[in-house]
């Protein structure tokens, strides 16, 4: 019985009716969901990911923040146009677009990965509507110069796997893999105009090379940089307890 009672109270965060809505940004429909109360807290998650990947931040997090996710376009419940060419810019422009519909201004933002792409970039193009952003995982551009090999080794195969797909949910994995090994696509330099605090992360053993995360947060005289000891790329879900406190006590 016990059991089943508890079973009960497990929340489904990524599809939770009682906190999730849709919202028409940008020329596409995106799902989000928001829980607790206070300054707003956008947390961005990865590539071919949810809301849900968030499990272990949400409860955490909503005790102290306003805490709004968004599932990326072609993520968990937001529409799929297979018509338009994924970048990160764009990603950018949905979230800065939903904000600006829920009239959200003064905002935190946590990404990881794809999502810490997307935050890196919302900081370089609309830092009037932030506060502070924190991200883990995160790359500038593509290439050898960033990203592991044997991650672009892997991307590359599976872009010659899907390269004759039709079926919808195989042409988005498609657009997904040829934004991994072309996108972002912005420079140190465009770094050097952002002002807003910033807390960036990776992972000992993280994808994103360690030079790279290095680099990035040369170029941002406003950053704050940890490298998890012994952690990966998905320190966020392997050492959530980690993640949380870092990020916490940053945006204390």
């Amino acid at each position: 019985m016990y059991a089943q009672a508890l079973a009960c109270q497990i929340i489904p965060y990524g599809n939770n009716p009682k906190a999730g809505n849709f919202i028409k940004a940008n020329g596409n429909s995106f799902y989000y969901e928001t829980y607790g109360k206070g300054e707003p807290l956008v947390l961005l998650h990865g590539g071919f990911q949810s809301i849900a990947v968030f499990k272990n931040q949400i409860p955490a997090f909503s005790k102290q923040f306003k805490v709004i996710l968004i599932d990326t376009r072609g993520h968990g419940k937001s529409a799929n146009d297979t018509s338009l060419r994924l970048s990160y810019d764009l990603f950018a422009e949905d979230v800065n677009k939903i904000l600006e519909l829920l009239k959200i201004n003064n905002v935190n933002i946590v990404g990881w990965s794809d999502g810490g792409n997307t935050a890196l970039l919302l900081a370089l193009k609309y830092p009037e509507r932030l506060k502070k952003v924190c991200f883990t995982g995160t790359n500038l551009f593509s290439g050898d110069d960033a990203i592991q090999p044997a991650m672009l080794h892997e991307w590359k195969a599976q872009q010659k796997k899907l390269q004759n797909a039709t079926k919808v949910n195989d042409v988005f994995k498609k657009k997904m893999i040829e934004m991994f090994l072309t996108e972002p696509n912005h420079t140190f330099e465009e770094l050097k105009n952002i002002n807003i605090p910033i807390l960036i992360m990776a992972g000992q053993k993280d994808i994103i090379k360690e030079q790279h995360t290095r680099e990035i947060a040369k170029n941002i005289k406003s950053s704050t940089l940890l490298i998890f000891p012994n952690e990966t790329h998905f320190v966020v879900v392997e050492n959530p307890a980690l993640f949380n406190k870092t990020v916490l006590d940053f945006l204390k």
